[in-house]
């Protein structure tokens, strides 16, 4: 269709009107600065209000908004300040005002101050930022006269703000770098050994109650952050027995009472709750008196900026500058204002424990405890228990080899798996359940167990529970073909191979026993959760994952596939009961059928001490079918209950080995299970240390 012709021959509907483009053009050159500056401000609102949510949530897609809002806030501020520093258009003098407000968003949030522990490495970096940023910001400044001398207070003024704001971050990165950290848990080392030996003599002379002591009290030590501090060696004895808490504490709460175990978990989660306020916010520096006071010095100078900006709005002074500069300076002043009252009201309203902590109790303040206590600590109190959020994610991650394996047999998309897997990690075997009551009490009341304090068990990782199970057959030549298979499986390969091997056995035996097809068991459910989980933080996460263990696990995941492929072209063309089962229940089916698992289960002979070359060039199912025929063996009574038991003690024995990057990084990102156990082991379990933990307050 040919355009349409006017009498002076323009042609209607024609794409390259060079009036058109050069009005788009005069229209973005007006508005470009206005948009960039709401820009940075929409971007602080929506971290102030949205990054607290990554502390309970484990989503992927949480936390890429919440990436893409941190990254995108310092650039976007960087950006708008280089743009300040060329803007010169007659009639935009007043946007330079906006240059402290740059100042002010690249201090951040009080609500985040690092996405991830790299920000606390580098926060050299962000200090050369600073210098460098202020100077810019000095420089457009000074390019305007600011003939108003309330305007130019209002300038001097939110300089002072924002200078606060950006060094309070660089101090709180700083402070939260793990070096720091360690020279801290380091320099109070010596004064933790010597509260020991007293708890030691107080409990074994009689001399009264260890509360009186004055260096070991629960303010004054958070077990969560020693874990976040240092990776404390597995096997780490402070020698000291959970019967010296009861001789500390007989007539606290019973340990083995359902009360006691929910509370434990909750102060686990108070004291991670602190962790992660220390490691990614500002909230440990606000209840410090040198941050508190200049957190309200901000407060009064931001406020103060505004008013005196609308008293040289009252006398006509803004008259001369143009209305949309205007605009934008008010709501970037009043933005401002209404932040750092919400931020100072959010402080104000803590958690009673954050109160209660050394740094805000520290000198002689007793003014200012009396006013938190007579006005906002009944409130908090009450807020707090009325609307108590959650402090964690409360999932617990799956991954199961051979639902991934399956899925990998039959996916035919065009897009590469790598990407499928990014974008759905269900694809990958991976799975998100909630933590349930009944792991968390199981879990617990082992620690509690005096069978298991009796030993060592956090340098076992399976032989323990074998142990137990068959008493009076230590000897190696007097154990059964079953017996001598199990124990080779715990003993003779290292521990993610192990775990390899038990994780495959175990869902052989969920989908063949009669307690897969109906309603499982309580045993059989955790046995799956926890053989789930272990594999997740191994193969996933990278905990104690070398690379034999990264090639055995690629090879029993081919060796999966085979036989699942195999097995489906033999039930081609068959309509029995058996083609019902789908899923990963077919994928145990095939494995079970094969002849592979058939020449497994008649082999009469187990390998002795084999050596790395026999493990990663024998097939990986025929040690796990075997495994799987030897739980068989077992009572149907008493079979899961050897089998949670192992995945017990394999639990107990990663958590201390998981190491403080992994506890440090994961806090960010909804937290792990693991990390409250472990933070409950050295509570109350093996690795306790602190008499006092045992009197849980109620919550």
């Amino acid at each position: 269709m040919r355009p349409m012709k006017m009498r002076n021959g323009d042609k209607v509907g024609s794409h390259d009107d060079p009036q058109s483009l050069a009005d788009v053009q005069k229209l973005w050159n007006q508005w470009e600065i206005h948009c960039l500056i709401l820009a940075s401000f929409a971007l602080q609102v929506f971290l102030f209000s949205a990054a607290g949510v990554r502390l309970r949530s484990s989503s992927r897609v949480v936390g890429v908004l919440l990436w893409l809002g941190y990254m995108s806030a310092d650039s976007v501020a960087v950006f708008v300040l280089g743009h300040l520093s060329v803007h010169t258009a007659a009639g935009h003098q007043l946007l330079l005002f906006s240059a402290p407000f740059v100042l002010l968003h690249l201090g951040g949030q009080d609500t985040i101050t690092a996405f991830s522990m790299q920000d606390n490495v580098l926060w050299m970096r962000h200090l050369l930022g600073f210098a460098s940023q202020l100077a810019v910001a000095i420089f457009v400044v000074s390019k305007s006269p600011w003939p108003d001398r309330r305007l130019l207070a209002s300038v001097l003024l939110m300089f002072l703000s924002g200078c606060i704001k950006y060094c309070e971050r660089i101090y709180c990165l700083a402070t939260a770098n793990p070096d720091r950290l360690m020279k801290e848990f380091l320099r109070g080392f010596n004064d933790r050994v010597r509260s020991i030996k007293e708890m030691q003599t107080i409990a074994r002379e009689g001399l009264g109650s260890y509360l009186s002591s004055r260096t070991f009290t629960e303010l004054s030590l958070n077990p969560a952050m020693d874990i976040m501090s240092t990776d404390i060696l597995p096997n780490y004895d402070w020698s000291v027995s959970r019967d010296v808490f009861k001789d500390l504490y007989p007539k606290q709460i019973d340990p083995s009472t359902p009360h006691y175990r929910r509370h434990a978990y909750a102060f686990a989660e108070d004291r991670l709750w602190v962790c992660y306020q220390r490691l990614y916010t500002k909230a440990m520096f606000r209840l410090s008196p040198a941050g508190a006071l200049l957190h309200l010095i901000g407060f009064l100078s931001t406020s103060l900026a505004m008013a005196l900006f609308f008293m040289a709005g009252k006398s006509g002074e803004l008259r001369r500058y143009s209305g949309p500069d205007v605009a934008v300076s008010i709501v970037l002043l009043v933005g401002a204002v209404t932040l750092e009252a919400a931020s100072l009201v959010m402080s104000m309203f803590s958690r009673e424990d954050l109160w209660r902590h050394p740094l805000c109790w520290s000198g002689n303040l007793h003014v200012i405890r009396c006013v938190f206590f007579v006005t906002c600590g009944p409130c908090a109190d009450w807020l707090r228990r009325r609307w108590r959020k959650p402090q964690w994610s409360k999932t617990l991650t799956q991954y199961s080899i051979i639902t991934g394996s399956v899925k990998r047999a039959s996916g035919s998309s065009m897009v590469p798996r790598w990407i499928v897997e990014r974008l759905s990690p269900g694809a990958s075997g991976i799975e998100y359940i909630p933590v349930t009551d009944d792991l968390k009490h199981l879990v617990i009341k082992n620690l509690l167990d005096d069978k298991m304090m009796s030993t060592d068990f956090t340098s076992s990782r399976g032989e323990a529970t074998l142990g137990r199970w068959w008493p009076d057959q230590q000897a190696p030549q007097s154990l059964s073909l079953s017996e001598k298979v199990l124990s080779e499986s715990v003993k003779e390969v290292d521990f993610p191979t192990s775990v390899l091997i038990w994780h495959i056995a175990t869902d052989i035996r969920f989908f063949t026993d009669a307690a897969g097809d109906a309603s499982p068991a309580d045993n059989t459910i955790i046995c799956r959760q926890l053989s789930g989980y272990i594999m997740y933080l191994i193969f996933k996460c990278g905990v104690m994952l070398s690379s034999n263990s990264k090639f055995l696990l690629r090879k029993a995941r081919d060796e999966i596939i085979s036989l699942v492929k195999h097995g489906r072209q033999d039930d081609q063309g068959q309509h029995d009961g058996s083609r019902r089962k789908k899923g990963t229940a077919m994928a145990v089916q095939h494995l079970v059928s094969s002849q592979m698992f058939a020449q497994a289960r008649s082999a009469n002979a187990v390998p002795i001490n084999p050596s790395t070359a026999d493990i990663l060039g024998d097939p990986v199912l025929p040690r796990a079918f075997r495994v799987a025929e030897a739980l068989a063996g077992v009572s149907e009574a008493d079979r899961w209950e050897l089998i949670v038991h192992v995945w017990l003690e394999m639990f107990y024995y990663i958590a201390p080995r998981c190491g403080a990057a992994f506890h440090r990084e994961h806090l960010s990102t909804g937290g792990e299970f693991i990390t409250h156990v472990l933070v409950l082991m050295y509570s109350i379990g093996p690795l306790g240390y602190h008499p006092s933990l045992l009197q849980f307050g109620p919550h």
